[in-house]
Parts: C-alpha cells; structure tokens; sequence
C-alpha cells in the first residue's frame, strides 16, 4: 500500500479571520502530543536504515533534526520575550515549544535505537546561533525559524517519511510533520501580518540577511546527504538555486518586498 503523503496544505486556516483569530485556532491543535504518540510508533521493529547511506552519516542526520528542533524550541522562548504582550502568539509559541521538545525526545529515541551517538554539527551550531543572534525587529526570529528554516524542515521530512526505507523513522517524521506544518502556518501568518510595519530598508535587510542564512542551510544539507547518498539529494534538491527560488516566492508573497525592491535587495 503506497504511503500517503503529509500534506501542508492540510493545515487551513480562514483568512476571514483577524490575525489573532487565526493564530489562536492554530493552539488546540499543539501540545507536544508527539510524545503521547510514541507508545503508537513501530518501536519493536528496531531501525533500517539504507543500505546506501552509511550508518555513521545516517545518525549525523538524526542528530541535525534533533538538534534543529531544540534550538527551535530555545527560539520559541526568545520569541515569546521579545514580542509584545499577545495571549494567542504567546499561547501558540508556548504550544510549538512543547512540541519542539517532544519532537527531540524521539529523534533521541530513535538515535538509541541505532546505538550512535548524538553529537552536534559545528557548523549547524554556528548557522542557528546567527539566527538567535538576530538583533532587528522580531519578526526577523519568525520568519527565520518559522517560515524560511522550519519551511525547508518539513519539505526534509515529508521526505524522509516518505522516501527512506525504514518504517519505523517514516512513521516518526509523519507525525511530527503534523505538528511542523502547524509552526509553518503561524509563521506564515504572523509574518504577513507583521511585514507592513517595516520600512522599506529594514524589509530588504531582513530578506538579504534570510538568503544568506537559507544559502548556508542549504549547503549544509548538500554536505549532508553528499558522497555515497548523492542520489538522496539529487532526489530531494535538484539544485539550491531553485530551492532557494521557492523559498524567495513564498517571502514575496507575504509582502517582504515590493516587485521592484527584488532587484536591490538581490543586488541585482
């Protein structure tokens, strides 16, 4: 039986709403419920990773999901600190935290599983404390962890729960991206809301400083699924041009820049 596809777009919201509105019906649906999951997950069957892929970079894979979702939740508190008093962003950023968490707590589960050990990539340490070093308007930490990283983190595990051969790792990345498309749409949300409110400079400064950001998050991905798993990138990336064009559209159309502002801000 073919798997399904987890699907973003599952996660709507009416756009008749207000802002607030819109973000506040995106909290019932959080809740770190990815650990209530787990018990649910195909545990007994142990791990399979590709035959193709080395053991050693196949966990070095794991650790940066792992890793991605505990500085995530680390943002989520910044965030919440930094933007001004508003019960349903607070509310869906406390909910996001908790899942970031629990979605941490299984890639670690699942890491034990293959018996490698968790280590940090330096350079995916430096990358994410350039976006926690962040020092402009907030709406730069959200666009950058909830739109532009956490966007380029679930077309990753979309992919993995639906093209790597283990059932067991499927099964887990099919549930948190449940919970991921949920974070992508607050982002989403919050960003276009929050985007008129920046003057034209401040706009362009963000989407260069977010490209280069993303450029640097995309190289690491080709290190990462490089050498023997070559194919795994092709497959997933045909090129970071194009990549990094899907992402630029989607900043686009929250209104980040105007039509003649791509130019400069590209330096073009």
């Amino acid at each position: 039986m073919p798997v399904r596809k987890p699907n973003i777009h599952r996660v709507t919201i009416n756009s008749g709403l207000s802002r607030n509105a819109r973000i506040a019906r995106l909290i019932p649906m959080g809740g770190g419920e990815a650990l209530a999951d787990a018990a649910n997950l195909a545990w007994r069957e142990g791990p399979r990773p590709p035959r193709w892929l080395s053991r050693q970079r196949y966990a070095g894979i794991v650790s940066d999901l792992r890793y991605g979702e505990l500085v995530t939740a680390r943002a989520c508190t910044e965030m919440a600190s930094l933007i001004p008093d508003n019960a349903a962003v607070r509310g869906h950023l406390e909910g996001q935290r908790a899942d970031e968490l629990a979605h941490a707590a299984l890639y670690e589960r699942y890491l034990r599983s293959l018996d490698a050990e968790d280590r940090v990539n330096p350079a995916l340490e430096q990358l994410y404390q350039r976006c926690l070093d962040w020092s402009g308007d907030p709406l730069g930490l959200v666009l950058a962890f909830n739109v532009v990283l956490e966007g380029e983190a679930l077309r990753l595990q979309r992919f993995l729960a639906t093209r790597l051969p283990c059932p067991l790792f499927s099964a887990l990345n099919r549930r948190i991206l449940m919970d991921e498309a949920r974070h992508v749409a607050f982002g989403r949300i919050y960003g276009g809301a929050g985007v008129p409110s920046l003057d034209a400079e401040e706009r362009i400064a963000l989407y260069r400083w977010l490209k280069a950001l993303w450029w640097d998050f995309g190289c690491l991905l080709r290190d990462s699924f490089g050498g023997p798993g070559g194919r795994l990138l092709r497959a997933l990336q045909p090129t970071l041009e194009e990549s990094w064009d899907r992402q630029a559209e989607t900043l686009l159309r929250l209104g980040l820049l105007q039509p003649d502002e791509r130019i400069r801000a590209e330096g073009r």
